[in-house]
């Protein structure tokens, strides 16, 4: 329900652009501060990863992984790999977005198909830029493609991170909203971590995917905030006010 209202009634007219927000607040260089750190870490990442010779990090997580290998927990990582994939996060957002349009909250509804569907573009663009094999000896089949960064932990985070801001921006009970924060990061860190324990991404594959999906909801929050500075009303609120009058 974040669009603007017009109103054909000249003496209500103030109604309407009564709380329109200052675009440069703290909120917006707090958040820009972030994208600028996201970037930064984004930049030494993939210098590590394509330009070190020796990648410890990523051997000595698949050594340790190794250690704790076996088919019960292969079975569980097989599972929660899945809530990466389309079969899960397609039907998902449709129930998010028909939740958020029934409740006429349009401007949301526009953000998240953005972040969403501009999140699958950026990772297969990602990844014929950078053209990462994969490792070898996968747990799971119907692995292919490029390694970097992980479609199915980036998808998952952005998701996970999606979910978080609207339980915030929904204005929940405090117990709610930190509730869910803890499950919904717990779930992203798990589908992340199922696909190294896989064998099917390295690890620098999955730090990347957090990385750039937080880039991505950052630079996402500040284009809508930036060019719909004047939607924070909510439809209802206006009319509310303008029936008061």
């Amino acid at each position: 329900m974040f669009e603007n209202f017009k109103t054909t009634i000249p003496s209500k007219k103030n109604v309407f652009a009564a709380e329109d927000i200052n675009v440069f607040d703290r909120e917006f260089y707090i958040v820009l501060t972030l994208l600028a750190i996201s970037s930064f870490l984004i930049y030494i990442l993939t210098r590590y990863i394509f330009f070190q010779t020796n990648n410890l990090v990523d051997y000595n997580v698949f050594l340790l992984i190794r250690q704790m290998t076996n088919p019960t927990v292969v079975k569980i990582a097989r599972l929660v790999t899945i809530l990466g994939t389309g079969n899960f996060l397609i039907p998902a957002y449709i129930l998010v977005l028909t939740y958020l349009s029934k409740q006429n909250y349009a401007l949301l509804v526009y953000k998240i198909f953005t972040a969403a569907f501009g999140g699958l573009l950026l990772g297969w663009l990602l990844k014929w830029i950078f053209h990462r094999s994969r490792p070898l000896e996968h747990l799971v089949s119907g692995a292919g493609g490029y390694s970097f960064p992980s479609g199915h932990a980036l998808g998952g985070f952005i998701f996970c991170g999606i979910i978080i801001y609207l339980i915030w921006k929904l204005k929940f009970s405090y117990f709610v909203r930190w509730v869910c924060t803890v499950i919904f990061s717990i779930l992203g860190f798990s589908i992340g971590m199922s696909r190294i324990y896989l064998h099917v991404h390295y690890a620098t594959d999955v730090l990347g995917g957090l990385l750039i999906a937080i880039w991505w909801l950052l630079l996402i929050h500040i284009v809508f905030k930036v060019f719909f500075k004047n939607s924070n009303n909510t439809v209802k609120d206006k009319l509310k006010a303008y029936q008061a009058l």
